[in-house]
């Protein structure tokens, strides 16, 4: 009985909705008792309601449309001809449409080799700073040890330490890594600084991670001991699955960085064919300033383009490692 009562108020519920275009009706019209929609929706808390509808839609289209349109700007000018560049009547819609831009463009940067080159280092450094943060963050939040908090606050300071502070030791430091060996200009520099927590941005990953272990239940943990498994089965087989969104959203935060960076990319391996790399290349025998802009914009664009990819396939999963991770609240 109390099945056939709840079917009974979903069909009820689901006879009540009328769409939008359903109340716009005219013959539905007729039937509305506008007296009664005047004194509801016609008082200062009814027009403050849609007050603020009108200022939160115009708030979000405002804000969407800073967001994408330097991309769409540096969209339109990657199609387009020189030609275009220079004729004052195109704004928005190139004249005569052409790949001019991202051929060069693919060209002063080598691409192809570029972009594999980034691929690797960013997967090595995402994967060496995603193990490193996962074991830290679990520590701090499953551990008691003398200094802990103190070890905490110093793991968020390296958030707020400028980078070009540390650059000249960083660089003498991997320039003469063991005697005349120089790690410069190989992978090897930014995997050891990944690998041993001191990465581009590894203490906010460890801080995401702490977070997300400290709001899991404890009872995993003690059903684990009780089975006879250690600290490192529990964290490997209950721990880690029970993370997997807030590890993917940590994967993704350090893939991307470090595909963007320039400051270590610059400092660490200058020599080396990664797409950060290049973009100063990518104005060479170019001597018009519009082309250069131009240039500039579409190597830009050539470099997110990849990170796109990617987000539009794990937006799910980053939408919902955020929401659980505790930093919403």
């Amino acid at each position: 009985m109390a099945m056939k009562k709840l079917n009974f108020e979903s069909e009820m519920k689901e006879a009540k909705k009328v769409s939008f275009f359903e109340k716009l009706n005219p013959a539905r019209l007729k039937d509305v008792d506008w007296a009664k929609w005047k004194k509801k929706n016609l008082t200062l808390i009814g027009l403050g309601k849609f007050a603020w509808i009108i200022l939160r839609f115009i708030l979000i289209v405002g804000i969407s449309f800073m967001i994408l349109y330097p991309f769409l700007i540096k969209t339109v000018v990657a199609f387009m001809s020189p030609d275009d560049l220079l004729d004052k009547t195109v704004a928005f819609i190139a004249r005569n449409r052409s790949t001019y831009f991202v051929e060069r463009a693919m060209l002063n940067m080598n691409y192809w080799s570029s972009l594999l080159n980034s691929a690797i280092l960013s997967l090595i450094v995402a994967v060496c700073q995603l193990i490193t943060s996962s074991l830290v963050g679990y520590g701090f939040a499953r551990f008691n040890f003398k200094g802990k908090g103190l070890l905490f606050g110093l793991v968020i300071l390296t958030l707020i330490i400028p980078s070009q502070t540390i650059m000249l030791p960083l660089f003498v430091r991997f320039r003469y890594f063991i005697g005349d060996l120089n790690l410069l200009n190989t992978f090897w520099p930014l995997a050891i600084l990944s690998i041993s927590g001191l990465g581009l941005k590894n203490g906010l990953y460890i801080f995401m991670l702490r977070q997300l272990f400290r709001g899991m239940p404890k009872e995993f943990e003690m059903s684990a001991y009780i089975d006879g498994a250690g600290p490192f089965k529990t964290f490997a087989l209950i721990m880690l699955p029970n993370a997997l969104n807030m590890m993917l959203t940590v994967f993704l935060f350090s893939f991307t960085w470090q595909w963007t960076d320039f400051t270590y990319n610059k400092m660490l391996m200058a020599k080396m064919d990664i797409l950060t790399n290049k973009v100063d290349d990518i104005t060479r025998a170019v001597e018009d300033i519009m082309q250069q802009q131009a240039l500039i914009d579409t190597a830009s664009l050539l470099i997110i383009f990849p990170l796109l990819i990617i987000f539009l396939f794990a937006q799910r999963y980053f939408i919902q490692s955020i929401e659980r991770s505790g930093l919403v609240e």
